[in-house]
């Protein structure tokens, strides 16, 4: 028989880092000591060279402090860094949580309320999942113990401080900010733009380097090439974006769209709304604009061609695409246009918050681009072209400014150039096609199996999402026929599935549902 039983003590003296815990298990007649697994949780809300500097104090006092108490055992110390306190979900703190979900944790020290949350509701709801897991939380300046009787309502008490403090301060700085708006103080925000870099006054200086590629992306907008052209243009040059990464269509629009390369600046040019959230101003609160207020990488002149140019590219997409009611009289093509590359018909797809509609390769949507590359053709363009009795089939190819030609070919033609028969169409990824899409792992890393649509054959198979995602070298991976998935049954529960060749290369495939260790 065995018998458990538990001991908690707590002794508070006035040097709070004494304090000790002893948990007894009596397994029959013997006893034994387990030490508090203790961990510590800290946080700081900005970026700042003191900030980042504070953090590092903060690990390396708790590390200290938990590896000198011999009734300790070190649980790790978990941080956010640069992330509000009216945040829930800091990868820091959810990480704490998960843990002591999983019985990792006994207590947890943090400086204060403040520290581990900003937010009331945060901070209560979050202790009360602790509380519930015999997991304590230690807040250092305040005293408070979360598994004592007055701690919730200290808590409660702190906390509602807390949030009402940082909520002063935050209306404090925005009156700051304001005042500095209107005597026109400039108030950059941004510490580093590609092309740019600050001097000691926190002036924009440009950075010769990255400046030329600056001019070069509005050279080649002002001459009509596209943001996947030029996107495209300085991936091939291997050149970076200031965070080291590779460019995209919304990179090189954001750089076009910049005020700052004539020399201007835009104060306010973004706030922090109501859910604390930094978005664009678009009207909301008074904005002011400084012109000639740093050094200018591109003039005046060429930053208004290229603005002329993006503004005529949207006018092309936009010309002809007033949305009405889907019906055969205003769309009289709308069931009658195919395309080219794989035989599937077009359907619409509406951008630009209702404003602009396209027609798009349902192969493409269905069965991704390694099944079709697809086309996208703007409605007007296509109501231009209509001209056709009968179905139109359409492919489009790119010119050297990444601008979209559009071919059409009849029925007839297009058959006689594409003899093999179109395959049945597959069903679409849902669960009422695939009943058994979410309940199926793999069997060597745990990763999601996801469908997978093969080109040339026309068959749906199921692959290792990490092995896709994350490369062989992650792990080798699962594919298996979705036929053999089909044939099993009735899939009530999470299986793992590894196939496994036999001596005469056949391929075998076997599941379980015990999830495989990392």
């Amino acid at each position: 028989m065995l018998l458990l039983a538990f001991r908690v003590i707590y002794r508070l003296p006035k040097r709070k880092e004494a304090w000790l815990v002893e948990i007894q298990i009596r397994e029959g007649n013997r006893e034994q000591k387990r030490k508090l697994r203790v961990c510590a949780y800290c946080r700081v809300s900005t970026d700042a060279d003191e900030q980042e500097n504070s953090l590092e104090n903060q690990i390396r006092h708790y590390e200290t402090v938990i590896k000198a108490n011999p009734s300790y055992e070190y649980a790790g110390v978990y941080s956010d860094f640069a992330i509000s306190g009216f945040k829930e979900k800091r990868p820091g703190l959810q990480k704490m949580l998960a843990d002591a979900q999983k019985g990792k944790i006994d207590l947890i020290l943090t400086k204060s309320v403040s520290r581990f949350a900003r937010n009331t509701s945060i901070v209560l709801e979050a202790t009360r999942k602790l509380k519930e897991l015999n997991v304590g939380v230690f807040f250092e300046l305040q005293n408070i113990n979360t598994l004592s009787g007055e701690g919730e309502l200290m808590l409660t008490i702190l906390a509602a401080f807390a949030q009402a403090e940082s909520e002063s301060g935050s209306a404090g700085a925005k009156m700051v900010y304001q005042r500095k708006y209107e005597a026109g103080i400039p108030v950059q925000y941004l510490e580093r733009s590609f092309g740019y870099t600050k001097d000691e006054r926190g002036v924009y200086i440009a950075d010769e380097e990255e400046a030329v590629w600056v001019r070069k992306i509005y050279d080649m907008a002002a001459q009509g090439y596209t943001l996947a052209a030029i996107k495209r243009y300085l991936n091939e040059n291997n050149v970076k974006t200031v965070g080291g990464a590779e460019w995209l269509d919304s990179t090189v629009l954001r750089i076009l769209e910049n005020e700052i390369y004539k020399g201007d600046y835009i104060m306010h040019k973004y706030f922090v709304n109501e859910e604390r959230k930094l978005v664009r101003n678009r009207g909301e609160v008074d904005a002011w604009y400084i012109e000639d207020d740093h050094e200018a990488i591109v003039s005046p002149e060429l930053w208004q061609k290229a603005q002329d140019a993006l503004e005529a590219k949207r006018d092309y997409l936009a010309e002809g695409s007033v949305i009405e009611e889907f019906t055969e009289e205003n769309y009289p093509y709308m069931n009658r246009i195919y395309c080219a590359r794989c035989g599937h018909p077009l359907y619409r797809r509406i951008y630009s918050n209702g404003n602009r509609l396209n027609w798009g390769c349902s192969g493409t949507k269905r069965y991704g681009k390694s099944f079709c590359e697809g086309i996208n053709i703007p409605d007007g363009v296509l109501r231009k072209a209509w001209h056709f009795d009968g179905n139109m089939y359409i492919d489009e190819k790119p010119s050297v400014k990444g601008t979209k030609e559009f071919t059409y070919l009849k029925e007839s033609s297009w058959k006689r150039r594409h003899k093999k028969k179109v395959p049945e169409a597959i069903p679409e990824n849902t669960e009422e096609a695939y009943p058994y899409r979410k309940k199926i792992f793999c069997g060597l890393c745990g990763s999601r199996l996801v469908r997978h649509v093969n080109p040339k054959s026309h068959k749906v198979i199921w692959i290792c999402n990490g092995a896709k995602r994350k490369g062989v070298a992650f792990c080798r991976g699962t594919r298996i026929p979705d036929s053999v998935i089909s044939g099993w049954g009735e899939i009530k529960k999470d299986i793992y599935i590894q196939r496994k060749d036999d001596k005469n290369g056949k391929k075998r495939y076997s599941y379980t549902s015990k999830k495989p260790t990392a």
